[in-house]
This record gives C-alpha cells, structure tokens and sequence, in this order.
C-alpha cells in the first residue's frame, strides 16, 4: 500500500472495471500434476549435482543434546539423492546416510494422493495423503513456482509433526537449497535442525 489515496484511487478503478465488464469466471486452479510438471520442465536440463552441508541439531528436551554434522550430498535425476555425514555420534551411526528423496516433487505422485488446497502469490500449496496405511495424516507442502519446495509439514495421528522450510538459492540457473531448517516435534521430544548447503557441483545434459 502506498497511502489512502492510491488505495482508494485502485479500488475506484476496480470498480469502474467490474461495472463496465462482464462478470467472469475464476480461473480454474491447477492440477497437482501440472504444478509438479511445470517444475520439472525448469529443472529439465539438471541431470546430477552434489554438495556438502553442515546441519547443526539440537534436542530441545532432556537430555538437551546439542551437536554439528558435516556431509556431502548426491542427486542424480531418476537415481539416488541422498547426504551421507561423516561425524555421527556413536547413538546415531544408523543415520549417517540419509534419503532426500521425499523432497524431490517428482516423486511424490508415486506415494501420495495429491490435492491442491489453494495458491497465493505464485505459491501452490498441496495437501497429500499417503496412498498406503500409515500413521500420516496429511503432508502439506508449498511450491513456489519459480523456485520449487519452500515448506512441507508432515502431520502424525499420533500427536507428532515435522515442518522443513527451505530457502532456496540460484545455482547455474537452477534454484537449489540455500539453507532448511527443520521443526521435529514428537509426543516424547521436541528437536530443531539448521543446515546449510554450499559448494554445488552441477551437471546438465
């Protein structure tokens, strides 16, 4: 806004506009297919990137632990994507390699029964339910349509969620994560994780 007389100069405007035209329909929103599709048509030409990340992660109940990784990632398109730390706690080895894959949205119509739950400035939001028997109730995730994944929060039957935000950065014409910061809160503890990602290596066909 720009003060009270632009405001009420454009709203005379729109007046004027709607008086003088024939009322039309909204336009119809789009379908999660064609919003996921238009997203792999930007990221059409990237076959395979990697890139190091340092995550921070603190446990925000007892008994308050607090410590950084350091790891590298790979993606290749229609392969793995997956970061592999290389300092693990000794409580936590079972996790030094972990999947990315549920973030990538080309693969989410493969799990999930996908709706559209509104747009907003450019960013479509999709509501999905697992296609199979699990304790999910829905992940909801925003896709900027530019910039793809910025927000997916996954919510349990039993009382848990995990929200990931995503800053997203421009890398050879491809927007890739800058940094994500993750919300985890479960009926038995409440965690936060921070990670930045840096030194992209990118391949395009």
């Amino acid at each position: 806004m720009r003060g009270n007389l632009f405001l009420a100069t454009g709203l005379l405007a729109v007046a004027l506009l709607s008086a003088e035209s024939p009322a039309q329909s909204p336009a119809p929103a789009p379908s999660p297919p064609a919003v996921i599709a238009t997203l792999a048509e930007k990221n059409a030409a990237l076959t395979h990137y990697t890139f190091t990340v340092t995550a921070h992660i603190a446990l925000l109940t007892f008994p308050w632990i607090r410590f950084t990784l350091h790891g590298h990632g790979t993606y290749t398109r229609d392969g793995p994507f997956t970061v592999h730390f290389d300092d693990v706690p000794w409580f936590g080895k079972a996790y030094d390699t972990m999947p990315m894959t549920a973030l990538d949205p080309t693969t989410w119509p493969d799990s999930y029964a996908i709706t559209v739950a509104g747009e907003e400035q450019g960013v479509v939001t999709l509501s999905m339910r697992d296609l199979k028997k699990s304790p999910l109730i829905e992940a909801r995730a925003q896709l900027d349509r530019e910039q793809g994944l910025k927000q997916i929060l996954w919510t349990y039957n039993y009382g848990g969620h995990v929200k990931l935000t995503v800053v997203p950065q421009p890398v050879d014409g491809f927007y890739l994560p800058s940094t994500e910061e993750a919300e985890i809160v479960m009926p038995a503890y409440r965690a936060m994780a921070w990670a930045t990602f840096s030194e992209y290596q990118v391949e395009t066909r």
